[in-house]
């Protein structure tokens, strides 16, 4: 991967961020990165590069949607939300294991002999096993948080003219809150355990 280099202050306009689309003026600091065979990547100091804007493989889809699912699920408010992230993360990765294993058949068709076809008949493999561990941990996660719906509708259903209503609502959206970084966490660990 290309080096993601920093300017602190840009002699000439580079143009706009290719992230968020701010135009990058004379003076503004702006980072870069020059992939091999594509043109130059800019971003303001703002937004990051990511791998998928420096990368060419079949992987770059992975690291697209890793990226979305953890912006998605650190927005999330219920875990159906944070769940349904995961679901369809684990369908991305599944599609890339179809390349890979569509690649291998290719190759065994023209080359019977190709070690790539091998490699890439285990990457297939292992992205499939790594989806349906995804898939599992989506299940999981929906099973042992379901508590937090119960606790969102105690919430919702306090009653505002009681005296204690301030401190019930306050430790009950501290519990939501708590439940769902927690599921947030094990998202997090799954979508980082790329076999590849």
């Amino acid at each position: 991967m290309p080096r993601t280099n920093i300017v602190q202050h840009a002699r000439k306009s580079p143009g706009s961020c290719q992230v968020c689309h701010t135009p990058i003026q004379v003076g503004d600091p702006y980072k870069w990165a020059k992939p091999r065979y594509r043109g130059k990547v800019v971003v303001c100091s703002k937004c990051q590069i990511t791998p998928s804007m420096v990368s060419s493989s079949k992987m770059t889809t992975i690291y697209e949607a890793q990226y979305s699912v953890s912006k998605e699920i650190a927005e999330a408010s219920d875990i159906d939300t944070i769940a349904s992230s995961l679901e369809s993360f684990a369908e991305e990765v599944r599609g890339v294991g179809q390349e890979y294993q569509e690649s291998a058949d290719n190759q065994r068709e023209y080359f019977p002999d190709s070690s790539v076809a091998d490699d890439n008949e285990e990457k297939a493999q292992q992205l499939d096993s790594w989806a349906d561990e995804l898939s599992d941990t989506a299940d999981t996660i929906r099973s042992e948080f379901s508590d937090v719906e119960v606790l969102q509708s105690e919430l919702d259903e306090l009653d505002d003219t009681k005296e204690d209503y301030a401190s019930e609502s306050d430790r009950l959206s501290d519990e939501i809150e708590e439940r769902l970084e927690e599921a947030r966490s094990r998202v997090e660990d799954a979508i980082g355990e790329c076999p590849l």
